[in-house]
């Protein structure tokens, strides 16, 4: 990563994720959005930008998301009940006169719609900029573009344009056209993590190990360690196998899950601006198999399409269900923890101490001054006693097993234009 300026992109085409810019112009309007009163602000913070990126003479090609990803329903749905919990507080604030509170609750519950999405579009019409609404994700298509050399890098917030292969990315753009640069062949000299030896395959595995939209991690996986394990096994199946063998807890369909993840960010469905037809990130192996929704179905014919109905598109979650409802999964248990090392009483333990009978010895004649009568009084004790005041003991300073319960066996550190001299097709020419 490097700083960089938006003068450096000059006479370049750059890929605009339109959305993460929406997300940031709601922020300043959000009470109006959630409460459907008329405002522009958001439309005005993105077409700032624009002509922030003209300004300094690059053609930007702002990309919009299309309909939901099958693989990201379960996070979409999610997401919607956070954004509706944050507005029935927003409300509860406001109403209790805490304007501080609801303003913050506002700016969680407000979401980008397609409607905001078509009305930015509208705006673009009118200035002669260039659009292409993707099937279902942005940033699939940024990707193709990419990787097609049809746009020189792409600007975005969001750090999935790394797994899925993008040669030179833009991140944290401001207002004064100030932001980050990342360049895929600039990998190995980072400092922070060591990935000489990564090829891209294995820098896509160590992202969806750490975590991605696709798919969770497992507990304690973070990217450090992800990087550690693909470095030392150098595939996704070896450290899967490697978990297992270390008794952490993975679940039967992570491998399952793994590879569809692996699939998604390789052959997700995405908008050819040369053909104007649907095509696939990437060709699919032969071997991948028949159904292939998870990668985006095949939801209509591409001569007839209308940017309208694909900003508006949504997919009924009934196509999506498993055949089988839920069931319980039985997870291997840890079996490196301490709690294990500790087991439950036996009924025999519980049972009242009897002191075996013993032959009576001679008393020792003492001098009275040597013992008092007080030295007696606590020699004979029952065995609840004894047991009462062991508890007492713990009691006092109980064992913490909470930073045990968790604990994961540590591993080594092992139509648009790309070019000036063609012209390209363009969904976003009026």
């Amino acid at each position: 990563m490097r700083p960089i300026g938006m003068e450096e992109l000059k006479g370049q085409r750059v890929a605009v994720d339109t959305y993460s810019w929406l997300h940031k112009g709601v922020l300043s309007c959000s009470l109006q959005l959630c409460k459907a009163i008329p405002t522009s602000r958001h439309i005005d913070y993105c077409m700032h930008r624009v002509n922030l990126l003209r300004h300094h003479g690059i053609r930007p090609v702002l990309v919009f998301d299309g309909g939901l990803l099958p693989m990201k329903i379960e996070q979409e749905n999610k997401r919607a009940r956070t954004r509706k919990e944050n507005l029935e507080r927003a409300l509860e604030h406001e109403a209790a006169g805490n304007s501080a509170a609801a303003y913050e609750c506002y700016q969680k519950a407000v979401d980008v719609s397609p409607a905001m999405a078509f009305e930015l579009i509208q705006v673009l019409k009118q200035e002669n900029v260039d659009y292409i609404v993707a099937p279902y994700e942005a940033d699939a298509q940024m990707a193709y573009l990419s990787l097609k050399k049809l746009v020189d890098a792409v600007i975005t917030e969001d750090s999935d344009m790394i797994p899925f292969g993008c040669s030179r990315v833009v991140f944290k753009m401001d207002k004064y056209g100030q932001g980050v640069e990342f360049r895929s062949s600039m990998l190995r000299q980072n400092k922070d993590l060591d990935f000489s030896g990564f090829d891209k395959q294995m820098l896509l595995e160590m992202c969806i190990l750490s975590g991605c939209d696709y798919l969770q991690s497992l507990p304690g996986m973070g990217l450090k360690r992800a990087h550690a394990l693909l470095r030392k096994f150098k595939s996704y199946d070896k450290v899967i196998k490697h978990l297992r063998y270390s008794a952490v807890s993975v679940p039967p369909l992570y491998e399952e899950n793994f590879k569809k993840a692996m699939w998604t960010f390789q052959h997700q469905r995405v908008y050819d601006p040369i053909n104007e037809d649907i095509s696939h990130l990437t060709q699919i192996p032969h071997d991948l198999g028949c159904d292939l929704d998870f990668l985006g179905p095949y939801p209509y014919d591409c001569g007839s399409i209308d940017k309208v109905d694909v900003l508006n598109k949504t997919y009924s979650v009934k196509e999506f269900r498993p055949e089988k409802e839920r069931q319980k999964l039985d997870l291997p248990a840890q079996k490196n923890v301490l709690t294990n090392y500790f087991c439950l009483a036996s009924l025999e333990a519980k049972r009242k101490f009897k002191a075996p009978r013993t032959t009576p010895k001679i008393p020792v004649q003492m001098e009275e001054s040597s013992l008092t009568d007080g030295h007696f009084l606590n020699i004979s004790c029952s065995a609840e006693d004894a047991v009462a005041s062991t508890t007492d003991c713990f009691q006092g300073s109980p064992l913490d097993f909470g930073r045990f319960g968790n604990a994961l066996p540590s591993c080594d550190s092992a139509g648009i234009e790309s070019k000036p001299v063609m012209d390209l097709p363009c969904r976003g020419k009026a």
